[in-house]
């Protein structure tokens, strides 16, 4: 039996609006400073759209340049121009055109230098889009501008946060802590733990910064450590049961409400297990390799079975790079160049960053994965097949990578060469219903009848045991096959989606 079955279940002084939300973690649409637009939810494979006009944080932006502009000499500016270049770039930001509102955003620069803002807010536009550099230089910008602008100091900290500087991160972090009142920051530092949860609980800028240093503790690899944080700051309470609220409320939740969930779960004492390891599967498919290294390790250290014990190491091995490191920097850069491609379309921009991760980490084979998508829907099917191959190379053991390649053998109809790869596939995760079905079809097509019927009989029984789809085509072939012999057309092949934790790559 493969991994994922194979486990048994076991019980055991700054202003909000200068702040991201409390999710470092996330390389999604990015949150802008005063003049930010909020986003809604939205399905995952959808295009991120900002659904709402131009905001009241956007017109006190507008406001606010006005001012500057009346107030500086040699600078005419009147108010339809300065409110149609806010509304430009807030309306590319609206409509996914993240180029658009970079140039925009520094042409707001350039009219207002000595300005903070306005290089926040391009410096936001960069990093969502993964130019790191030009948002680093944007955020020290802006401090230097403004120094004692805590907004700045608190972008700047959780960018260098995802790009795994953590030193450098918690020095402009606690410097945005010192905005504060003296009495709140005293207890936010040296109070006890009921002090701590009182002040996190009061200001959300002092608990974007506690989520944040938990953050940075989990990413370093020491769960315990960020359990003792997460309660010291209120952010879990006691006694109260993370995890199963995380399992029944996840069918209803959308990707970021899963992740909170389960994030939850993982910080709780005592931690459970399979909630743990299921945070590591989230973590994995939302491509943050080396947090999911972390968790699945924790998992497998915390469970008392032998089973999930071996089932946890083997995860580690074909699907995380046998808990090998990576920078975070290439991490990012994959996530975000996928999101550009599959969101924004943007093939060129994606092509950019994927490269720049792997020249970073030649042996991260996820960006060979995001390249060889972008090459197939091309129609560049040579170069999609190398990429494939060269995916495989960096990392041999890595399941996914076997698999795609194997899938796109099959679309091209090389089955013969499809056949090992399937093999291969599924000798790394043998309950991959998809992979059984393609290996029987391709043995079909070879003539080897005999094998095709046992491959797809292994298949229909583990989607009885494991699975609600109960795939009416295929026991439809092969009933026919077996009652006339073979046919004019190959067996269908349904490609059902795979658990928690194998996908998305």
């Amino acid at each position: 039996m493969g991994v994922a079955q194979a486990r048994t279940r076991e019980r055991g002084g700054a202003r909000t609006s200068d702040l991201a939300a409390p999710r470092s973690l996330a390389a999604q649409r990015p949150h802008l400073p005063r003049h930010a637009l909020r986003q809604r939810p939205t399905p995952r494979t959808d295009a991120l759209r900002i659904e709402r006009p131009v905001t009241r944080a956007a017109r006190a932006l507008v406001a606010l340049l006005l001012v500057v502009a009346s107030a500086a000499p040699g600078v005419m500016a009147e108010p339809d121009e300065v409110a149609a270049q806010v509304e430009r770039v807030t309306q590319a930001y609206r409509d996914g055109r993240f180029q658009d509102a970079l140039v925009s955003a520094r042409d707001l620069v350039k009219q207002f230098p000595d300005e903070p803002a306005p290089r926040t807010l391009y410096g936001s536009i960069a990093e969502y889009i993964g130019e790191f550099d030009e948002a680093l230089v944007a955020y020290a910008q802006a401090r230097a501008l403004s120094p004692d602008r805590a907004g700045a100091q608190y972008r700047m900290g959780s960018l260098l946060v995802r790009l795994g500087a953590y030193d450098q991160a918690l020095t402009h972090l606690d410097f945005f802590v010192t905005s504060f009142p003296w009495d709140v920051r005293w207890k936010f530092l040296n109070g006890d733990a009921e002090q701590k949860a009182q002040v996190v609980k009061a200001e959300p800028g002092l608990e974007a910064i506690a989520q944040l240093k938990v953050d940075i503790v989990m990413e370093k690899g020491d769960l315990a450590q960020a359990r003792t944080l997460a309660h010291e700051y209120g952010l879990v309470a006691a006694g109260r049961n993370y995890c199963t609220d995380a399992r029944q409320r996840a069918s209803r939740r959308g990707s970021d409400e899963l992740f909170k969930a389960f994030r939850l779960a993982a910080l709780a004492t005592p931690p459970d297990p399979d909630c743990v390891w299921w945070y590591g599967q989230w973590l994995t498919d939302e491509g943050y390799v080396r947090l999911a290294q972390h968790m699945v390790s924790e998992g497998t250290r915390l469970t008392t079975s032998p089973v999930n014990k071996a089932s946890g190491e083997r995860y580690l091995k074909v699907r995380l790079m046998g808990g090998r490191s990576i920078s975070k920097r290439a991490e990012q850069l994959a996530i975000i160049g996928r999101q550009r491609y599959l969101r924004e379309r943007d093939a060129d921009g994606a092509t950019h960053l994927l490269e720049e991760a792997i020249r970073l980490e030649p042996g991260f084979p996820r960006p060979y994965l995001h390249l060889a998508r972008i090459a197939w829907d091309r129609g560049e099917r040579t170069s999609a097949l190398d990429w494939l191959t060269r995916a495989i190379q960096a990392d041999p053991e890595h399941w996914r990578a076997h698999r795609n390649l194997a899938q796109a053998l099959v679309s091209l109809g090389r089955y013969a060469d499809a056949e090992p790869r399937l093999r291969r596939t599924l000798e790394l995760f043998g309950d991959d219903t998809g992979a059984q079905l393609m290996l029987a079809r391709v043995l079909y097509s070879q003539g080897k009848y005999e094998e095709y019927v046992k491959e797809t009989r292994l298949a229909l029984q583990f989607a009885e045991t494991w699975s609600r789809q109960r795939f009416p085509e295929v026991r439809e072939f092969l009933t026919n096959y077996e009652a006339a012999g073979t046919a004019s057309t190959l067996p269908p092949t349904p490609d059902p989606r795979v658990l928690m934790g194998w996908n998305q790559d």
